[in-house]
């Protein structure tokens, strides 16, 4: 790719009113090209950043932050016959067949699993379990798995607190045993540290959102190279016990960010809302984008203010709009 012409896509909202820009949801390529240099300025800055008020929402956790309770259980729990047995499981597919529960409901499954999500959170972080393991026999409980067949059977009716703790001390079993049975691959040599590229995806995120991570959970992943596309780290940032937020019905907001691992240019800054809704741009209303300015004047800003791009801006221009208009979502292309 030239160096000297390349193209940011801007992704903002459509929505009844008026420009939401960056602080709506922000789908992937979003490219941050702020952040490039080696040994820059930005590189050098602490991770504790003081940052002004944002319109994005922010979770602000008091210390200390959440700690996991599981793996200092799962190591006393966990003996060499029920690891035989979630191994046998797991070689007869990775995802069990579910019998039953045809009754429930959409609305009654989406409870479910909000009030899934607030156990699993007390499941991690403050010790809540259920009183016995998942059956693995008829007649024990609604709710059992056959091992032989690697079959769970589900109850036809509201699932009770215990039977969804249950479930969540059965996943948090089999991903444990999966992960000692299948370690992770060792790190591939880099150019530059985890902690420079941290640094990177910290400060990508201040820049484009306001938003400041320092009192958000983070996960980061290094990618090895296949399948044509060079070797990533993907930096998560969500808050500590999202998944009680979620299952409470607040807003949530998660930053994605993905740093090329041989240049350590910032490549994707996506801001991800899951409780956002979107809504399918009508053709009346993919005519009235057409003629109005104001889409292309804001890619535009963001671009420079916000990326910090010095460069002159050669054009400027919506696109993929037939895809666009059903995602419900405004694309510009920025050279």
């Amino acid at each position: 790719m030239n160096k000297k012409k390349w193209s940011a896509s801007i992704a903002v909202l459509l929505c009844a009113g008026g420009l939401f820009a960056i602080s709506a949801v922000v789908v992937p390529n979003l490219v941050n090209s702020a952040v490039v240099t080696k040994g820059s300025a930005a590189a050098q800055n602490d991770l504790r950043l003081t940052l002004p008020e944002s319109t994005v929402p922010v979770l602000k956790v008091a210390a200390p932050v959440p700690v996991s309770t599981v793996d200092d259980y799962l190591r006393k729990n966990m003996n060499k016959e029920l690891m035989e047995q979630i191994y046998d499981s797991l070689s007869k597919a990775p995802e069990p067949t579910v019998v039953g529960g045809q009754d429930q409901t959409e609305s009654e499954l989406n409870l479910r699993t909000k009030r899934q999500w607030v156990l699993e959170d007390q499941y991690e972080y403050d010790g809540l379990r259920p009183q016995k393991p998942l059956p693995f026999e008829a007649g024990q409980g609604d709710l059992y798995l056959d091992l032989k067949t690697n079959t769970l059977y589900v109850p036809d009716r509201t699932w009770t607190d215990e039977e969804l703790l249950q479930l969540i001390d059965w996943n948090y079993r089999q991903a444990s045993a999966a992960s000692l049975r299948f370690p992770e691959k060792p790190v591939l040599p880099q150019k530059y540290s985890e902690s420079k590229f941290i640094m990177r995806a910290v400060e990508s995120v201040r820049k484009l959102y306001d938003a400041d991570v320092s009192k958000m959970q983070m996960a980061t992943n290094l990618r090895k190279a296949e399948y044509g596309f060079p070797s990533q780290w993907w930096v998560y940032f969500s808050p500590y016990k999202e998944r009680t937020m979620r299952g409470q019905g607040q807003e949530v907001w998660n930053y994605h960010v993905i740093i090329d691992t041989e240049t350590g240019v910032v490549v994707d800054t996506t801001a991800v809302n899951l409780a956002a809704i979107r809504t399918p741009i009508d053709e009346a209303a993919a005519k009235s984008v057409q003629k109005d300015p104001s889409w292309i004047k804001e890619a535009i800003r963001i671009v420079k203010d916000k990326q910090g791009e010095q460069r002159k801006i050669a054009k400027a221009y919506l696109t993929d709009t037939v895809v666009n208009n059903k995602r419900g979502m405004v694309a510009v292309d920025v050279l």
